[in-house]
């Protein structure tokens, strides 16, 4: 892969946006692209830019909801493969650490 992404679907309502989250994240199933929700936002893996504004613009229209606030941030490496696993594993190594720990 050498194109990764992070973004974020915001509903602005009150109550709940696990639903509103779980339909942009089903629409992202149709796209062939590797992602990964997280807490605040979803990664996303794929071959090209297209792909990316492609399936983050249908995660952000799959969303029923009167106001929506999606923000993108890409990295497009174009001179090389990468993946999101490598950046993280780059980042344990010189640490001597996987970089996470639990409270």
């Amino acid at each position: 892969m050498t194109v990764i992404a992070r973004f974020e679907v915001i509903p602005i309502h009150d109550g709940s946006l696990s639903d509103d989250i779980a339909q942009a994240v089903d629409a992202l199933d149709e796209f062939d692209i590797a992602y990964e929700l997280t807490a605040t936002d979803t990664i996303i893996e794929a071959d090209d830019v297209d792909e990316v504004f492609e399936a983050v613009q249908a995660a952000h229209t799959a969303v029923e909801s009167d106001r929506i606030i999606t923000s993108l941030e890409i990295d497009d490496y174009t001179n090389r493969d990468q993946d999101a696993t490598d950046r993280i594993e780059s980042v344990a190594s010189t640490l001597g650490r996987e970089p996470k720990r639990e409270r």
